[in-house]
């Protein structure tokens, strides 16, 4: 059993090494240059690796070498997530917000001798998918279950799930209503500060219904994780700012099941 969550094992041609991030446990083999992954979830997250269930499924690769050291990272989902305000929000013009939404990670595992080789990303937690738009635009997302916050506590803080904090303006001259929040998350950083994992800030400035958001990662650790390390690069890399939809308003269509 490791003894952090995020860290570099090694792996034999004999034993399976278990490894447990939040809900997940993950069971590591090597055999020759074949590096076998199985998962499985339940309801703890800390503690020992569940056992190994009879009918776990395996996924087998090869590599070009028989690399012995595997480096286990958290990546932020590979869609965007659309995040629920659990009641309508309201923003009036001229005003400001500055709300925390928590994702959960996929693992992301590589050999240590050569990390651009990904074998595999799991999920911590099964997403659901779901549709952010409207019936003549939009994108297929992921559903978080979580709401954004104002304020953090100590008992938010779980190993498998990362922090975002949004800051959003509304320069409008309209008040800015709206029930969710579709985070671009491809675009983000990952720090980790005493064991909490922090994306950099994402500043959100709506001008109107009928334009897009302008959107800013600050591509820093915030300034609640001062000192924080940088553990993961963006998926994509870091632009400066750029414009998307992304406010659920009310008087959007509604989609059944959305």
């Amino acid at each position: 059993m490791c003894n952090s969550v995020w860290e570099t094992v090694r792996l034999t041609d004999e034993g399976i090494v278990n490894h447990r991030v939040g809900p997940l446990s993950i069971y590591l083999k090597k055999i020759l240059n074949e590096v076998w992954v199985a998962a499985s979830r339940d309801d703890r997250i800390e503690g020992e690796s569940q056992a190994l269930p009879p009918d776990a499924e395996w996924t087998r690769t090869a590599l070009p070498a028989p690399y012995e050291k595997f480096v286990i990272t958290p990546v932020f989902p590979d869609r965007s997530v659309v995040v629920d305000t659990d009641y309508f929000y309201r923003i009036y013009p001229g005003s400001n917000v500055r709300v925390y939404c928590r994702v959960p990670v996929f693992v992301r595992i590589t050999p240590e001798a050569k990390p651009d080789l990904v074998i595999t990303e799991l999920p911590t937690v099964i997403l659901s998918g779901t549709w952010f738009g409207i019936f003549t635009e939009g994108e297929l997302s992921y559903a978080l279950t979580s709401t954004v916050r104002r304020i953090l506590e100590k008992k938010h803080f779980e190993p498998h799930l990362i922090v975002c904090p949004l800051e959003i303006h509304n320069t409008s001259n309209v008040d800015l209503k709206f029930e969710k929040i579709c985070l671009r998350t491809e675009r983000l950083s990952i720090y980790k500060k005493e064991g909490v994992l922090w994306s950099d800030e994402t500043k959100i400035t709506y001008h109107s219904k009928e334009e897009d958001s302008i959107i800013e990662a600050k591509a820093a650790v915030p300034a609640e994780a001062k000192g924080g390390k940088l553990i993961t690069s963006p998926r994509t890399p870091v632009r400066k700012s750029f414009a998307v939809r992304t406010f659920k308003v009310l008087r959007d269509f509604n989609i059944s099941g959305f």
